[in-house]
């Protein structure tokens, strides 16, 4: 009995000690965490502007779409691409918000501890990835809608 109890305490001494070890031994997975974090913090209060943004652009349509072509062939030419560039940057900031939504709804910062580094590493190597794709999305789609609406 004496020695089973022993073989327990070094088993659940083992356990402890390694995962004491895991803990501390991760630095570059906490970094590699804290760099797709702060992307990630960094736009999201981007998605207000770029919901601002939809519904400036939605008014705008409605406005061009309301416009009566009594004019020029020109005045109606310019009238049908003002209208189609703003169906397309509606488009890109709807994209833009679809993408944040699934990063979100797909990063799983759980499973983090689960993972050996090494695959740890590489699944926020690829978040980080995925995070930076969307952020230039959000920034993109922004300014060309910010430029867009700034002409008369």
């Amino acid at each position: 009995m004496l020695t089973r109890l022993r073989r327990i305490a070094v088993v659940f001494g083992a356990v402890c000690w390694l995962s004491a070890c895991a803990d501390g031994s991760r630095p570059a997975v906490e970094q590699a965490e804290r760099d797709v974090l702060s992307i990630h913090d960094a736009i999201m209060p981007k998605i207000d502007d770029l919901l601002t943004a939809q519904r400036q652009l939605k008014a705008r349509l409605i406005t061009l779409d309301s416009t009566a072509e009594n004019g020029s062939a020109s005045s109606a030419l310019r009238l049908d691409e003002d209208r189609n560039q703003a169906r397309r940057l509606l488009h890109d900031l709807t994209v833009a918000d679809s993408l944040m939504t699934r990063w979100m709804a797909h990063y799983r910062y759980d499973t983090l501890a689960g993972l050996p580094t090494d695959e740890a590493l590489r699944y926020l190597d690829t978040q980080k990835a995925s995070i930076t794709d969307v952020t230039t999305k959000v920034n993109e789609s922004l300014e060309h809608t910010r430029q867009f609406l700034a002409t008369p």
